[in-house]
């Protein structure tokens, strides 16, 4: 058996991997790094991206630094881009795997049943997980022919033991309803977290130029202590300030010190703007609190530089990972954050930084919100916003964690060091894409074996899907008769073959007549089915069938409609 190359074609949408957006949102951030650290630190021959159209393609070869479909120069480090444009089915299957980046695989398996459930791989990746279009992606990997060579990978063990759930109750209540057994997932769901640049965030030294030309514009004493929040700043949808504002107004009480609180990030509206720098007044005065636009890469740097402490405290269910504390800690900055989803598998409390206890309701106490959102009474931002309001961070250990950074020089050294060497071993990218690839690799190894065992239906051919099946076999009902092997057909006129060519010519020269001609026979082909009817000999189909690879028989069927409908021939049921 063939090992399978650690490789996969990357669905390619610009939008999902790009950091230049006005509304920038973590999951670009993340994208855009992960095209990165692949065309950097994968180990494959070239790089495959399945996109819609050219210009995505040319936006993706751009972002991996290879040439737009062809091999590069002998002794070159770079290597090709390759396009398998949207909707190549074969393409897919040799490339081996398809990445999506998002986790919608429901849909992409569907497609690929129209080759062969074993034709490829499909692997997903979770982001927020908390919306409605998000549960209805996991509400296809019940019903939609997904593999036990496929994957959805979940970014935290949270999400994981989330999505669990949410099939476990899915599955329940189609087993209720079918009067059968509860169906079960058949894709495999590793936890492979997002990945940081190490070596970029080693470049930031914290006694660096990069760090005094911060900290003087800012006016941030070499004495005073800065703490740095970054990311999305929402109070609905990302993380309320109120507990960081209460923490640090309460250490900066009782540790006496000048305390600076950076926000880098940015704004969705003026009124978001104005609840946050509000609050601030009211329930941190003693605190400098500064904002810089985190979309900057130049003034993210700075910030990044000029702290002293990482502090987050997520409290929303939209979060699932949370890339800023990993960057925290490659960074070298102790991290203060909140007991939370993902934060939990990457911030190691009293290691690399604190972990601050959180609550929230127990099951059975929010169906409300939950009937509101699925009635389109409240929006996805009421939904989640709501939810965060009822939850809690716990301001006193947050606040003692603060106060032990702030009087300990020496502590936020140690914890930071520990947090880079975690973020280097754990989280640099080089690590994160060796786990995608021998993912992809291990994948593959089940797809073949099942292929060649005939196990889980992989020997047999595409068959669709079933609410969008072949119109021709889902509306058979509708027409007189259906064309196949024994319909009869002849020349409408008994012509010359050149004189039939040149009547499909004139009807083709209509735009009302032409646009599914590329779905019907090729020209050379046409050309042969003139010449076997040249005259005005009646055939039966199967002697044209005769003339072409079975590939090519639904093309012929299909052409052979076009001609009948445009009076160029006639068939006859001879069925």
């Amino acid at each position: 058996m063939p090992t399978p190359a650690a490789n996969a074609a990357i669905y390619y949408q610009h939008e999902a991997f790009t950091t230049d957006l006005a509304k920038l949102m973590g999951r670009n951030a993340a994208g855009a790094g992960f095209l990165r650290a692949f065309a950097r630190h994968a180990d494959v021959e070239r790089y495959i991206g399945y996109a819609r159209d050219r210009k995505e393609f040319d936006q993706f070869s751009a972002q991996v630094g290879a040439p737009a479909g062809a091999p590069a120069k002998a002794g070159s480090s770079r290597r090709e881009a390759v396009w398998v444009p949207h909707g190549d089915l074969g393409g897919l299957a040799k490339a081996g795997a398809l990445f999506v980046y998002s986790p919608g695989v429901g849909d992409f398996c569907w497609q690929r049943r129209f080759a062969s459930d074993a034709a490829y791989s499909v692997i997903g990746l979770t982001h927020t997980i908390s919306s409605d279009r998000v549960m209805e992606d996991f509400g296809q990997l019940l019903i939609a022919p997904v593999a036990p060579w496929d994957a959805l990978i979940c970014t935290s063990n949270a999400v994981r033991r989330t999505l669990e759930g949410v099939l476990e109750s899915w599955g329940a209540y189609l087993g209720e309803r079918l009067g059968a057994p509860a169906p079960a997932s058949r894709l495999q769901l590793p936890v492979i977290p997002l990945g940081v640049d190490c070596d970029a965030f080693a470049a930031r030294d914290g006694k660096s130029k990069l760090r005094a030309d911060f900290r003087r514009r800012h006016a941030i004493g070499e004495q005073d202590v800065a703490f740095m929040f970054i990311g999305r700043l929402s109070f609905h949808a990302k993380a309320h300030p109120l507990p960081m504002y209460l923490a640090l107004e309460a250490a900066a009480q009782r540790s006496g010190r000048k305390l600076t609180f950076i926000l880098c990030g940015y704004y969705f509206n003026d009124s978001i703007h104005k609840q946050f720098a509000e609050g601030a007044k009211r329930f941190c005065p003693s605190v400098r609190v500064i904002q810089v636009d985190g979309r900057k890469p130049d003034l993210r740097d700075g910030c990044w530089a000029g702290a002293d402490a990482f502090l987050s405290f997520s409290d929303n269910i939209q979060e699932s990972f949370g890339l800023a504390p990993v960057e925290a800690m490659a960074a070298g900055l102790p991290a203060v954050v909140s007991d939370w989803d993902g934060y939990r598998d990457t911030v190691v409390h009293g290691e690399t930084g604190f972990c601050i206890p959180t609550a929230m309701p127990g099951p059975g106490n929010g169906p409300e919100f939950a009937l509101r959102y699925l009635a389109q009474i409240d929006t996805y931002d009421m939904y989640i916003g709501r939810t965060g309001q009822c939850t809690a961070v716990d301001i006193a250990a947050a606040t003692d964690a603060c106060v032990a950074l702030i009087e300990d020089p020496a502590l936020r050294r140690r914890l930071g060091e520990a947090g880079r060497r975690r973020a280097r071993e754990v989280f640099d990218w080089p690590v994160i894409v060796r786990q995608y690839q021998a993912l992809w690799g291990e994948l593959g190894e089940r797809r073949l074996a099942a292929r060649k065992d005939g196990a889980n239906g992989a020997t047999i051919p595409g068959r669709g899907h079933p609410l969008r099946d072949d119109p021709f076999r889902l509306f058979r009902a509708f027409p007189t008769f259906a064309i196949g092997p024994d319909t009869l057909l002849e020349a409408a006129v008994a012509s010359p073959a050149a004189d039939l060519a040149a009547e499909a010519k004139r009807i083709a020269q209509a735009d009302m007549n032409n646009f599914a001609l590329a779905f019907m026979l090729r020209t050379e082909e046409f050309a042969q089915v003139f010449a076997a009817l040249a005259g005005g000999r009646r055939l039966a189909v199967r002697d044209l069938q005769a003339q072409l690879a079975p590939a090519r028989h639904g093309a012929l069927l299909r052409g052979l409609g076009w001609l009948a409908k445009g009076g160029v021939i006639r068939l006859y049921n001879g069925g």
